[in-house]
């Protein structure tokens, strides 16, 4: 099958308008079950057709639905099929999907490429050439399944992961399901989700080039172990990254993670020098590790374009003369201009107007310390004159909604303590709403410049982040370094697709 056919068919299978679920179970725990909940728990409002042989389950309902003896019993033709039976019996499951004139499938059972025995191998190459002869593409084997936000009043969840994104316009791909599952739970705004799995069918590459073609898609994530064709995937990205970045973390780097990716996936790891000479030639952003890789997603999906200044200048605000310190040392490591306002054309009127504001004794240069100023709307105003200077391309500060977090994390040793942290949560509590409000205000009001708020409470699963991430208003929890790193790479990204595109 010619890659045409294959993205002609890849239409259907993440827009389908039924799923039949090959080996469906009641049974509270089984794979078969959580894929039928996840089918209902994403909003799937379309047919599903549940497919178990046992007398057990004859004449009876799995999660609402009539079950099917098998494919031929079903009362409408199927247009996805999803199998997750015992491995031995995936192979008859693919040649009854294919006597039934399905054409796409999602097949969850591991037991096949990654296991090195002949026995498995030879199952695996069967499998290939049954769907082949059939003209039958699928998602894995070895899959924790994917997930479709195209039809946007009825996302598609075919698989087991625990996750509950919103439909948006990150797509990815991941030779990991779980690691795929912790990226769709960070990003949450998911236009396409694969977990590729062994990629005996449908590749990493057919993904890529599907999600190029896609113009919902607007940012794309790769985690990887091994690519198939490393020819087609440097072509597909040398044109791709003009149009929307391309993000990708590489797994299987060393000697040892080599081993372990092979026996995960079956995937042969390459050399990673290889690997960022390929994507230093196309623009792909690498990331090195998967903090940094979730902050590049969704930095590339709210930040860019940036200011195209080279080097960025960035200005520094805070409460915290070691914050903004630190912070200055790690901009500077990574390539970002901290503005010395003495020397800046503009900057000794800008000096000037923050000194207004502040006490005398304050640095009078960038980065700019609040040095625990009295006054109520000192900060305010001094972030105004900073925005509204044409010395910054960037500006960083630190968020103030996670001082709420900070005080939570006290350890009174008395009663006095204890009065103390309850004055200052229920005090601080209720202005939370109201400063996440007006800092997201205050970075979308932002026309020329990008404010980057930063924060030493870790994002990953805080719901504290979830507003400024709804409204794509950037915030760096837990480590400072992340933001710097970031910026850099996505300006390097930025410069590159300018230079290429002249």
């Amino acid at each position: 099958m010619d890659v045409e056919e294959k993205l002609d068919l890849m239409k259907t299978m993440f827009n389908p308008k039924n799923v039949a679920l090959m080996g469906a179970t009641s049974k509270m725990g089984k794979i078969g079950s959580l894929v039928g909940m996840s089918l209902l728990s994403c909003g799937f409002k379309k047919k599903i057709f549940p497919i178990n042989p046992s007398p057990n389950y004859q004449g009876k309902k799995i999660l609402g639905f009539d079950v099917y003896s098998s494919l031929d019993k079903c009362p409408e033709q199927i247009d996805l099929v999803g199998i997750v039976v015992p491995p031995n019996a995936v192979v008859d499951s693919v040649k009854q999907a294919i006597e039934n004139d399905i054409k796409t499938a999602a097949i969850i059972t591991a037991g096949f490429g990654e296991v090195k025995s002949d026995e498995r191998q030879n199952e695996n190459k069967e499998l290939v050439k049954v769907a082949e002869k059939g003209g039958l593409i699928f998602v894995g084997p070895n899959s924790m399944g994917f997930y479709s936000s195209e039809d946007t009043t009825s996302p598609l969840h075919l698989g087991f992961g625990f996750m509950l994104p919103n439909p948006g316009n990150i797509s990815i791909v991941s030779q990991s399901g779980t690691m795929g599952t912790i990226l769709c739970n960070a990003l949450q705004r998911i236009r396409y989700f694969v977990s590729s799995g062994n990629e005996a069918s449908l590749t990493l590459e057919d993904y890529l080039q599907y999600y190029a073609q896609d113009e919902e898609t607007k940012t794309i994530a790769l985690f990887a172990e091994g690519l198939r064709a490393g020819k087609r995937f440097k072509e597909i990205c040398t044109e791709m990254t003009k149009k929307k970045p391309v993000l990708f973390l590489k797994a299987g780097i060393t000697k040892t993670g080599a081993r372990a990716a092979n026996s995960h996936t079956g995937s042969i790891a390459g050399s990673l020098d290889i690997y960022k000479s390929v994507f230093k030639q196309t623009g792909v952003i690498f990331a090195d590790q998967i903090m940094e890789f979730i902050y590049l997603i969704k930095g590339a999906h709210f930040l860019l374009p940036l200011p195209d200044h080279d080097p960025l200048r960035a200005g520094i605000i805070s409460g915290g003369g070691g914050f903004v310190v630190h912070l200055t040392d790690l901009c500077e490591k990574h390539g970002i201009n901290v503005v010395d306002l003495q020397t800046e054309p503009n900057g000794p009127k800008l000096i000037e107007d923050i000194s207004e504001h502040l006490p005398f004794y304050w640095s009078h240069n960038n980065p700019v310390d609040m040095v625990a100023t009295n006054n109520p709307n000192a900060y305010q105003n001094v972030m105004k004159l900073m925005l509204d200077s044409d010395c910054f391309d960037i500006i960083f500060t630190m968020t103030s909604a996670t001082f709420h977090e900070r005080i939570k994390m006290l350890k009174p040793v008395n009663e006095s303590g204890k009065i103390m942290k309850e004055m200052m949560m229920s005090r601080r509590g209720d202005m939370i709403n109201q400063i996440v409000d007006s800092e997201i205000k205050l970075a979308q009001s932002q026309l020329t410049k990008k404010l980057i708020y930063v924060s030493l409470t870790p994002n990953l699963g805080n719901p504290l982040y979830d507003k400024y991430d709804e409204n794509q208003v950037m915030v760096f929890g837990g480590n400072f370094e992340t933001a710097a790193i970031v910026l850099r790479k996505l300006h390097d990204y930025q410069t590159f697709i300018s230079r290429s595109s002249s």
